[in-house]
This record gives C-alpha cells, structure tokens and sequence, in this order.
C-alpha cells in the first residue's frame, strides 16, 4: 500500500467498515502479526502506530515535543499545531516518510518512545490522524492496528480484535526487537516504561486504549506469532463465510 497525503484533511471521510481493526497496549506485538495477516488476506496494512512515531519524530525535529516546550505559556500547543500542518507523511511498501525523508529507522529510538504517548494524547492530533486513517481505509480492505481502531477510528469495522499479553513477555519480545536492531537495553527499563505507557493511554482524556464491547480478546502470552496470526486468520475467514451466507 503506498499512501501519499497531507495530514491535513477536508472534513471527515466515510468510515470505512472492510476493516480488521487490532487494539491493544504497546509491544503485544500488534504490528507483526497485522502485518502478516494483512499478507494472508491480500489486504492493506494501515500501520498507525508508525504514523504516530512519524508525528512524534517530527515534532522532535522541529524542537517541539510535549517534553521540548513545556514552559511555553501554552505549552507548546501553537507550535505543534503548526508543525503538524505542515507534516507530510508517505506510506510506501511498509516504509513511513516524512517530508519527503525515510525515516523508518528512527521510530523506535528512546527518544521517541519517551514522546509518543504524550503525542498520542493530543485531541488535535488524533484528530488529524483518525481523518488520515479513515481516508487510506477506505480503498480497503485493510488491517489497521493500534490502541483505538475499533472503538474510536473504525467503530464499524466487521472483524475487531484486542490483542493482549502480560506486561513481562511484552517486555521480552520489545528487547528482542531492540536486539535485532543492535541495541542493548534491559528488560527492567524496557518494562518500566510498558508500564508507564500503558498507564498513559489507559487514562487519556481522548480515545483512551480500551477493548471494544464486541472485539475478540485474545492473550498472546506463550504464544508464537504464527499461531496468533493463524487464530486471527480462521476469524477473519470464518467472520466473511457468515456474512455471506447473511
């Protein structure tokens, strides 16, 4: 899927419900298995936490991230805005750009993960990013993930999942990645900051992270990311067979 838009947007576009929207805390290992089972369905995968980090990393990049201006009389709020109206974010081939620069391999630096939440937090841009989001949907079908798709972004989506696992073995897979792209960082700070991040988007004002009354819930813990996507790939399928047979 390659999506080359502006984040600014002209209302709001028709929310698209061709969707399997997967919900859940940071490092259940979300964008993996989406990935993979948007591979499995021939669907688009909309990669949202990505475009989070895209917005983040930018704000850094301009000196204006939440913790960069928090003396500002309005802390910072006018700059962001203004940051973020002139963001352009491209989607292409599972690489995310940003004003025209690659900058993928900088999503997952501390610096960033130290952001995102406070970031995410912000009305004006999960506004933004909602719009954004629906728009590419609607070419659909798509797997969206993130902490809000099924009960704020894609609220009638047909399939709706809540991918969970404990906050250890979130921790543990979170190092493995950061390990295999040459960084060394303990579990207990990995951890440490799961948890911050959890508490985070649990309690925002704004689309706060929560299950959806009608997603499957489904615990990864022990598991591996073949058998997750296996289990998603039956309730996808078995989800499409009953509405055509409706």
């Amino acid at each position: 899927m390659t999506v080359r838009s502006d984040v600014r947007t002209e209302g709001s576009p028709v929310i698209p419900t061709q969707v399997v929207a997967i919900d859940g805390p940071s490092g259940a290992g979300k964008s993996t298995v989406a990935r993979q089972l948007a591979a499995k369905l021939g669907f688009g995968f909309l990669d949202t936490g990505a475009m989070y980090r895209a917005i983040t990393w930018h704000f850094l990049q301009e000196g204006c991230a939440p913790a960069e201006c928090a003396g500002d009389p309005d802390r910072g709020l006018a700059r962001m805005r203004q940051a973020l109206a002139g963001a352009k974010l491209e989607l292409v081939s599972g690489a995310v750009v940003c004003n025209g620069r690659d900058v993928t391999a900088h999503l997952r630096t501390r610096e960033v993960e130290s952001q995102v939440s406070a970031v995410s937090a912000l009305p004006f841009v999960r506004e933004a990013m909602r719009d954004l989001q629906r728009a590419v949907a609607v070419a659909g079908p798509v797997v969206a993930e993130g902490r809000d798709m099924g009960s704020v972004v894609f609220p009638q989506a047909r399939w709706k999942v809540f991918l969970d696992a404990a906050p250890s073995e979130r921790a543990r897979r979170r190092c493995q990645d950061f390990a295999r792209q040459g960084r060394v960082v303990s579990e207990s700070d990995v951890l440490e900051e799961i948890l911050v991040r959890d508490r985070l988007d649990s309690t925002r004002s704004d689309a706060p992270l929560r299950q959806a009354p009608d997603a499957l819930y489904l615990d990864s813990t022990g598991m591996v990311t073949e058998t997750v996507v296996a289990m998603l790939l039956k309730f996808v399928r078995a989800g499409a067979a009953a509405s055509g047979a409706s």
